[in-house]
């Protein structure tokens, strides 16, 4: 049985950069993950668009560091948990 691919989007806000060093560095890091199709700039939020709830660990992880560094929903992050990293949520 193939699995659906399911269309996600993350809400990156509020968007606070303290320089634009910061920034440059906030946009190398959404780069350099993996699972991330798409980065569209949506009034003053920016939407992650990921095509699939399973992604790679490393992927996670990084998702979860960045929301944790920019203070994001990490909610939004659940959709990702499964029996293998259920530890890397506190809830």
């Amino acid at each position: 049985m193939i699995k659906k691919k399911k269309n996600i989007i993350l809400i990156c806000t509020p968007l606070r950069f303290y320089t634009n060093i910061d920034e440059d560095l906030f946009f190398q890091w959404l780069d350099a993950i993996s699972c991330i199709q798409e980065i569209k700039g949506i009034a003053r939020e920016l939407h992650l668009y990921i095509t699939s709830d399973s992604i790679l660990n490393e992927d996670l992880l990084n998702l979860i560091g960045l929301f944790e560094r920019y203070k994001f929903d990490k909610q939004q992050l659940l959709v990702f948990k499964n029996k293998q990293n259920r530890e890397w949520f506190n809830d």
